[in-house]
């Protein structure tokens, strides 16, 4: 495994949300308590994704949000011409990939490694364009074939890896392989799914999707448990998503395992101002909790407390 390079506030967002070179800056330039900026999955070809609707907010207390995007991406060409006109001074940037097959992966890895800091390996998105099969059904439920575009991303790159898991998996084999092969970290995890949403009034299914990836609140309990698995099995840094919408949340991440924070749902419907703020408020309380301590010392913390009480 590598060194896994510094992420410093531990906060990033979460591929589709906030994933745009422009939002990075501002945000940087404003002062937001975030350390790494996580692009769009960038993918082989052009993909327009689905039309819309395709997020469905919920905004009552632990309601899900679903998401049926479908993996839109623009011409990697175009990507690249993005991504070398970033300017971060102090945070690092995260590549979020995929592909349908190892060879794909590679290209991707291989046009946008120059100009990343981090190449986040996205194994588990489980929502689709009507007719096709999503990256979880084809890869993300399959750790051998996991380990494979782990291994194709690993040669073609000498950047850290982090190989984003599906929940909807047999996901300690699946990170297993993934170690295995040369990722230097998991991201715990994707959405979950997918589900199902439909219109009483007009007695229509909502997303245009049909189906779409469950986050949120409602996700919170899968992933804390998948973080707090992966830590006590393999030790290694993971990036946990899923549900985080307070300084408290982050904290529960921290205990269980993770070394990393990232922010999805909590920015849906706020300004940009107000997503900058509730950065600076989860980093601030997460800073209140430790008291003085280093973020680090307290990775995996309630394992150790449970070690202790035997």
């Amino acid at each position: 495994m590598k060194s896994f390079p510094l992420i410093s506030p531990p906060i990033i967002n979460a591929s589709g949300i906030l994933s745009y070179p422009e939002v990075f800056e501002t945000f940087e330039n404003q002062g937001a308590s975030i350390g790494g900026y996580v692009t769009k999955s960038i993918g082989p070809n052009e993909k327009k994704g689905n039309e819309n609707p395709v997020i469905i907010y919920n905004n009552s207390p632990g309601g899900p949000t679903l998401n049926s995007l479908a993996l839109p991406t623009q011409d990697l060409d175009d990507w690249i011409e993005e991504l070398s006109k970033i300017r971060l001074k102090k945070s690092l940037l995260i590549a979020s990939i995929y592909g349908g097959n190892p060879k794909e992966f590679s290209h991707v890895t291989e046009k946008v490694s120059p100009f990343a800091d981090i190449i986040e390996i996205n194994l588990g998105c489980p929502n689709k364009e009507p007719g096709e099969k999503t990256i979880m059904e084809s890869i993300g439920q399959n750790p051998i074939l996991s380990g494979e575009i782990t291994s194709s991303v690993r040669n073609s790159t000498d950047k850290p890896i982090i190989a984003k898991l599906s929940p909807n998996s047999d996901y300690l084999a699946v990170a297993e392989k993934c170690l295995e092969s040369g990722a230097d970290g998991l991201g715990c995890a994707n959405t979950l799914g997918p589900g199902l949403s439909i219109d009483i009034k007009t007695k229509e299914i909502i997303l245009a999707g049909t189906s779409g990836g469950i986050s949120g609140q409602a996700l919170k309990p899968i992933n804390l448990l998948m973080t707090f698995e992966a830590f006590s099995r393999f030790s290694c840094p993971i990036i946990a998503y899923g549900g985080i919408e307070t300084w408290e949340d982050g904290v529960e991440y921290l205990l269980a395992g993770a070394s990393v924070l990232g922010l999805g749902t909590v920015f849906l419907g706020k300004s940009t101002e107000e997503s900058i703020k509730t950065t600076k408020d989860i980093w601030s309380g997460i800073q209140s909790y430790l008291q003085g301590k280093n973020f680090h010392e307290f990775v995996g913390k309630a394992h150790k407390n449970i070690q202790e009480s035997k």
